[in-house]
């Protein structure tokens, strides 16, 4: 790793683009970093610009974190017999855009009536 040297004398400005906002916050998330490592380890290293920006929260790889986070619930869900609404929503409209979608209510309860089709009937026991 780099030593701090000219980062030390305040000379942090502009390690990072600055295109657009996400780059400008960024940017200060960056120096703020520096701030608290000059001031924890004054004779420390800090971490260069790019690892700091590939390990940011905005950085891409937490996106992919997040999507398979996400599969995970959504297939732990589905081990359990619950179903994901927003799945069906972006299904409902990418395949049928003309249809009205249920309102989540209704959407559990028709999943429920398919899971256990006698659900509906308290006379019958639902095995």
């Amino acid at each position: 790793m780099p030593e701090l040297g000219p980062l030390l004398q305040g000379q942090a400005r502009n390690v990072l683009p600055a295109a657009g906002s996400s780059d400008a916050r960024l940017q200060d998330a960056y120096e703020q970093y520096l701030s608290t490592q000059r001031s924890l380890h004054p004779q420390g290293q800090a971490m260069p610009a790019a690892e700091f920006e590939r390990l940011s929260l905005g950085s891409q790889w937490l996106a992919n974190v997040r999507d398979v986070t996400k599969k995970l619930v959504q297939t732990c869900r589905l081990m359990v017999g619950v179903h994901d609404y927003e799945y069906y929503l972006d299904h409902m409209r990418s395949t049928h855009p003309g249809a009205k979608p249920f309102s989540r209510e209704e959407f559990y309860r028709y999943c429920l009536d398919a899971r256990f089709p006698s659900a509906g009937n308290v006379n019958k026991c639902p095995c």
